[in-house]
């Protein structure tokens, strides 16, 4: 059994190594994989203990199957030059590649989804790159391109694609396919 639940301060390292063995595929080709977990920790700590600071809710989510982290989700409010109110953004997605095709995903962002409506969040606003297999997963749920941004990894330049989507569409959708699931 699946379960989903906030990660322990103590358990962000592996989410790290997660999304460093994730980020490969996420690239495409389209760029090498130079993530330093040292500097990915150091980073997502840094992120998660700053959201006060910041006025920000920052949520990092885990999926657990037998004690071991099979994927990870993160969110946090979005910029308002994001989206004007009531939006979050989805910071990063990751599923371990021998625990995909299970809904692991989608139970990650159905949980994310809730946890944000509980302060009234109404949007969700998703970057992602442009040739990444993922890409095609979130467009199946619905979600609408608003623009293209540009983001360097590794020296190269990478087009992202940015998409937004009411949350209760979202959830919808998303619902419907995990049903297959249970």
């Amino acid at each position: 059994m699946i379960e989903i639940r906030q990660l322990k301060e103590k358990e962000w390292q592996q989410a790290m190594e997660l999304k460093i063995t994730c980020w490969t595929e996420e690239l495409a080709g389209k760029a090498e994989n130079d993530l330093v977990l040292s500097e990915q920790l150091d980073f997502w700590v840094d992120w998660m203990y700053k959201a006060t600071d910041n006025n920000d809710i920052r949520v990092t989510l885990g999926a657990f199957e037998d004690n071991e982290l099979i994927g990870v989700v993160a969110g946090s409010i979005a910029e308002k030059t994001d989206i004007s109110e009531k939006g979050i953004e989805c910071n990063g997605l990751y599923v371990s590649s021998k625990h995909r095709n299970r809904g692991v995903s989608l139970r990650l962002l159905v949980y994310l989804l809730n946890y944000f409506q509980k302060f009234g969040m109404e949007h969700i606003i998703i970057y992602n790159h442009r040739y990444a297999p993922s890409n095609n997963f979130y467009r199946k749920f619905g979600v609408k391109e608003i623009r293209q941004d540009i983001q360097v990894a590794a020296g190269v330049e990478l087009l992202i694609d940015v998409f937004t989507i009411g949350i209760d569409n979202f959830k919808d959708a998303l619902t419907k396919t995990l049903s297959r699931y249970s």
